[in-house]
């Protein structure tokens, strides 16, 4: 079982809310994937590099992606990817995905989300994750909820930098069709 919620944040909102995140807790950002089994730690949840933007083709951009992990206890598990020749995070581990929010720069912005399991299979049983992991992972749900506005009609809640931004034109994406045009978020 996990929890998620959905966003849109520009990348100055991606950066106030993780430090605001560690003001509230004990923080560190694990980048997605590592050369070595030793996750990586990040400064900054924000990637940029080319993504594809449906009918507007490969654009510079932004995103967001990494996880986030209690600086103090987590319990984090890399698999290696002999096709990919890296280490990747598992979802098993005791972190929270961190990921969307591809920004081109200019007029669209997708949404993101926030995600983290609750429990693991272990073998064929389910088990709940570690009280101190669970009670954690609410408590940045809480804390980066408050730092945002819900917005009923997007069912998502939305930075108050990207709020300005749409205020003035920009367009919240919800996702890209097949044939590549863009689904506006409904608002």
């Amino acid at each position: 079982m996990g929890r998620q919620f959905r966003f849109y944040i520009l990348p100055s909102d991606a950066e106030a809310l993780i430090s605001e995140l560690r003001l509230h807790s004990g923080l560190k950002l694990i980048q997605e994937t590592s050369p070595t089994f030793t996750p990586i730690e990040v400064a900054s949840p924000v990637q940029n590099a080319p993504r594809f933007f449906g009918v507007f083709g490969l654009r510079d951009a932004s995103s967001v992606r990494c996880y986030l992990a209690s600086a103090n206890s987590a319990e984090i598990k890399m698999l290696y990817y002999p096709t990919r020749s890296e280490w990747l995070v598992q979802e098993e581990s005791e972190v929270i995905e961190f990921s969307g929010c591809e920004y081109d720069g200019d007029g669209l912005l997708q949404i993101g989300r926030m995600y983290f399991q609750s429990d693991v299979l272990i073998g064929d049983t389910v088990w709940r994750k570690r009280k101190e992991f669970t009670d954690w992972a609410s408590k940045i749900f809480r804390t980066a909820k408050k730092s945002m506005r819900y917005s009923e009609s997007l069912q998502a809640y939305v930075g108050r930098e990207a709020d300005n931004w749409q205020k003035n034109g920009g367009r919240f994406i919800a996702l890209f069709r097949s044939d590549g045009a863009p689904v506006d978020a409904n608002y």
